[in-house]
């Protein structure tokens, strides 16, 4: 993500900077601000930091004022790494638990919407009809072996879950098979998760399932994977919370059972149709959470990767935007880098995922997107 990095420097206590070189190899420090020359790979206490300027000063071999970030490429260098600016600040981040970020890069305004004109946006968009879509039948699940697999379980997804979402198994294509129904339980499409590597490196680690010649797609902007199992606890909660993969859902049941009110848009997207069928449940909140963004590219620029992940934001807040009318609508962003990149909010358990929710951020009315949309 994008970090402020000038909040990030000045917020700093003693204790944190005290963290961050002994964590780059220093030894105690002498008198409280003198510490060893980590910056070059020294091992004389004549690095002294400065606490009112933020800055560092090495007595040695450098000789010159450097703030914390100098220090770090620095010492990161003489271990044999090769640290940006932009890896120094999510370094220091990372290690403070600092996450002046996504919120600083955003401008919100949480404008009053007039009572009645929020009532009658709300019965317009009730009132809006959901698309049905083409069904399948049915009976072509008994072409799959009605069995989990191994590698899903592995990951946490128990045997249970996977009965309860008909996830199978097509030996032929050697695919997990995951089927997709729409909120009255008609099989509309069926997807499949590639367990060949050659297919992965191929780039079809996710696709429709083809049997016997047909194609079984569907418009996956016009529906929510697992509502057909959730909308009970999502009626009953008020609230949805919107992943990317099917798999975000499946770990979800396991984690709350009766009260997993989570569905998957099953792409980078959230549409119109998502929002109405949401709105169709009588929610209160909604919960954004994507997968987070992916790592910095090795030819790629910190300005580059920079204005990518501002990008990406942007997008999410568009997303948020469909909703900001009506409900309380939130954002999850991974400021304590308690995942992996590309990883979703669910991948690393319960515990991180809750971790996630209770640092989300609220999107208010959000200035300039309804023009850019």
């Amino acid at each position: 993500m994008r970090y402020d990095k000038d909040k990030i420097r000045e917020s700093l206590t003693q204790e944190e900077v005290h963290k961050i070189l002994i964590d780059l190899g220093s030894k105690e420090p002498f008198q409280g601000n003198q510490y060893q020359t980590v910056c070059h790979g020294g091992h004389k206490h004549k690095l002294y930091y400065y606490h009112e300027s933020k800055t560092f000063h090495c007595y040695t071999d450098c000789s010159r004022n450097m703030d914390i970030y100098d220090v770090v490429i620095g010492a990161k260098e003489n271990q044999g790494y090769k640290y940006s600016l932009n890896k120094a600040v999510e370094y220091v981040a990372r290690l403070t638990n600092k996450g002046f970020g996504f919120s600083s890069s955003i401008k919100i305004s949480n404008d009053i919407i007039d009572d009645w004109n929020w009532i009658n946006k709300i019965k317009h968009i009730k009132d809006r009809q959901i698309k049905t879509l083409p069904e399948y039948d049915s009976r072509v699940m008994d072409l799959f072996l009605p069995y989990p697999h191994e590698a899903w379980l592995d990951e946490g997804i128990s045997y249970e879950t996977q009965q309860k979402f008909n996830i199978s198994y097509y030996l032929k294509g050697e695919r997990i098979v995951i089927p997709h129904y729409d909120i009255n339980n008609r099989l509309i499409g069926i997807r499949g998760r590639a367990m060949l590597q050659e297919d992965i490196d191929a780039g079809k680690k996710y696709m429709p399932l083809t049997i016997e010649n047909r194609l079984y797609n569907h418009q996956i902007m016009l529906n929510l994977y697992g509502l057909n199992k959730t909308k009970d606890a999502i009626s009953r909660l008020r609230k949805a919370v919107i992943f990317e993969g099917e798999k975000s859902v499946l770990k979800c049941e396991d984690y709350y059972r009766d009260n997993n009110f989570s569905v998957a848009s099953c792409s980078s997207q959230i549409t119109d149709m998502h929002r109405n069928i949401l709105l169709s449940l009588g929610v209160e909140e909604v919960i954004i959470c994507q997968d987070k963004f992916r790592a910095q590219k090795e030819d790629e620029t910190d300005e580059k990767y920079e204005a990518a992940i501002e990008s990406y934001q942007k997008t999410l807040l568009k997303f948020a935007s469909k909703f900001t009318p009506y409900v309380r609508t939130y954002i999850v962003w991974d400021d304590m880098n308690l995942l992996d990149y590309k990883e979703s909010p669910c991948d690393k358990g319960k515990d991180v995922l809750e971790e996630l929710l209770r640092n989300k951020y609220e999107i208010g009315t959000i200035e300039g997107v309804e023009n850019e949309l």
